[in-house]
């Protein structure tokens, strides 16, 4: 199939037509896009149906299986490297590399062949997906979670890889395939082609060679020297970061560059790229899996994904946003600054004080159906603690729990003035009985003055409370007002990571200043502000011609945000030509 190139203004189109569509000019490129390799049947088994890539030493297509329909990708090398018998060994080396490392998250291996004209391939699974390196591009970035699940599960069959005694060495995004199913992200890591089994007949490298993709290449690698597992750990740690952050720890604009920040350079602060991931212990474990010697990295590949799934927070609470999770967080500290100390009763019972708690004993319903022995405890304190009002039939718990306030003792009054009463009652009785008169009643007193009772302190009148009515209005619109500011910062925050920061500056502007959001606010319009000010600085420089001072505008920028597409356009734009992203 042909198509053509305007060769004006390059615009490409398949129709011939007179004239350039775009710009109207008639000179044009016309070129083939036929593939002899297309619809051929290799060894009468597989039919070869499109290409799917094009590297320096061959291609891989896309083929059929005759008969049964079953799709399989098919590697070949260019014939002219064929009859090489050094590269030959190296691609068969490579398929024994497939061969060997069976995993649910490694492609699996068919065959190893030669079609009719002596040109040589690999069958293997064709994995259907999109590569992460797409992946990020599209989103920007994942989340915190999805990213150290694929991370994880990539750190799995390389270990499985490392037992077998193969270093994959060339790990990077393009080398993941990522397919969305019901249970979340499934990674598939691809092309073993540098792969070199750790034994002495299939060491194909010589010393001093550099294999490997620079931007994720260890020290060692950049420098030549022998490679372990540990190269594919520093690997995997960058692979990680840029997929948190969406951007690469390591990059420049030349090869040479990107090697000497891979020696030198320490790896950036995650939370450098967004307050989201301000995760001290996630940085710590990156930090150890990219250090610059090898001995000070994580020795397999075992400890850094175990690390890795420990350093990170509960999945519920990375899903939620920024700021709900930082009130989350508040909320829960001033809970636990409200719960009383031990032995502080408050007859109010506090969540999440059972489990996981040393200082908190377990409580025990004693019951006579109940064994004596069964008491429930935490591994952590053996004293059970008994109910109020239910009686225990343990006999030897005699002692009093003095974990419950003392019950205060009856006061004997009353007993003692119905004593005194009876014992009246019985006299006059007896009285009645003998017929003697009792004691004549003494005589009036004149002018008796009755006791006056001493004054008794005045209570003062309770504080006259503001009107119901208006108090409860304000309290409503202050809600009100506090609650429509937080929601703009959300908004904000939103627009802010997608690198939308007109939107972005917008809401923050709308953020009312008696509110509690106001300084949350103030604090992001500033960085917006000193990110503007870098991209006009870029901007200024790139087009006065000075490209190496409008790359370190655009780098402070990226640092503040790198989701913006000004300070890529710019980048892109300052870059006189593409960096491969592969050399060997």
């Amino acid at each position: 199939m042909a198509f053509f190139i305007c060769q004006a203004c390059g615009t490409e189109y398949e129709a011939q037509e007179p004239k350039c569509p775009a710009c109207g000019r008639s000179e044009t490129i016309r070129l083939n896009r036929s593939d002899r390799m297309v619809d051929k049947v290799i060894n009468g088994r597989y039919r070869i149906i499109r290409k799917l890539g094009q590297g320096g030493m061959g291609a891989v297509y896309l083929a059929e299986q005759a008969g049964i329909g079953h799709r399989v990708a098919l590697k070949f090398l260019k014939s002219e490297f064929s009859n090489d018998a050094e590269i030959a060994r190296r691609f068969l080396n490579e398929a024994k590399t497939y061969a060997k490392v069976v995993h649910p998250n490694a492609v699996t291996f068919h065959e190893f062949g030669q079609d009719d004209e002596g040109n040589l391939f690999i069958a293997m699974e064709y994995c259907e997906g999109v590569d992460l390196k797409k992946t990020i591009a599209e989103r920007g970035r994942l989340s915190v979670v999805e990213a150290i699940e694929v991370v994880t599960q990539v750190a799995d069959v390389l270990a499985d890889a490392h037992t077998k005694q193969v270093v994959h060495r060339d790990l990077k995004p393009e080398n993941i395939m990522i397919r969305k199913g019901l249970r979340g992200m499934h990674a598939k890591v691809l092309d073993f082609g540098i792969a070199r089994l750790m034994d002495a007949h299939t060491k194909l490298t010589m010393q001093g060679a550099i294999a490997g993709t620079p931007r994720y290449m260890s020290p060692e690698q950049v420098e030549g020297r022998e490679v372990d597992i540990r190269a594919d750990i520093y690997a995997l740690g960058i692979v990680c970061f840029e997929a948190l952050t969406g951007q690469q720890p390591f990059d420049g604009a030349t090869i040479a560059e990107i090697m000497r920040k891979q020696v030198t350079d320490p790896l950036p602060r995650l939370a450098n790229y967004g307050p989201e991931l301000d995760l001290p212990p996630l940085q710590a474990v990156l930090d150890k899996a990219c250090a610059k010697r090898r001995d000070d990295r994580y020795p397999d590949m075992v400890a850094f994904a175990s690390a890795l799934s420990q350093a990170i927070p509960t999945q519920l609470h990375m899903s939620l946003p920024p700021l709900q999770r930082m009130a989350t967080e508040s909320t829960r500290a001033s809970v636990a600054r409200a719960t009383p100390a031990p032995g502080e009763g408050t007859g109010v019972a506090v969540p999440g004080t059972l489990a996981g708690n040393e200082a908190t004993e377990s409580t025990m319903l004693q019951h006579p159906t109940v064994a004596p022995s069964a008491t429930v405890t935490d591994g952590s304190s053996q004293a059970a603690t008994q109910i109020p009002g239910v009686s225990s039939i343990n006999p030897s718990a005699s002692a009093p729990d003095t974990s419950l306030p003392p019950i205060a003792p009856r006061s004997k009054g009353p007993l003692i003035a119905l004593a005194l009463g009876l014992v009246a009652l019985i006299v006059a009785g007896l009285v009645v009985l003998l017929g003697k008169p009792g004691p004549a009643p003494p005589p009036p007193v004149a002018n008796t003055v009755e006791p006056k009772l001493p004054d008794l302190p005045k209570i003062p009148e309770p504080p006259k409370l503001p009107d119901d009515t208006s108090a409860v209005a304000a309290a409503a619109t202050k809600l009100i007002h506090d609650q429509a500011s937080l929601e703009k910062l959300k908004s904000a925050q939103t627009s802010w990571d997608k690198g939308d920061l007109n939107a972005a500056k917008i809401d923050l502007e709308s953020v009312e200043a008696d509110t509690p959001s106001r300084p949350d606010a103030e604090k992001l319009l500033e960085k917006l502000k000193q990110l503007q000010d870098a991209v006009a600085a870029g901007d200024a420089l790139r087009r006065k011609g000075d490209c190496e001072g409008a790359m370190r505008s655009y780098a402070t920028a990226t640092k503040l945000n790198g989701n913006v597409e000004a300070v890529r356009r710019g980048i892109a734009e300052c870059k006189a030509a593409a960096i491969p992203t592969g050399v060997e």
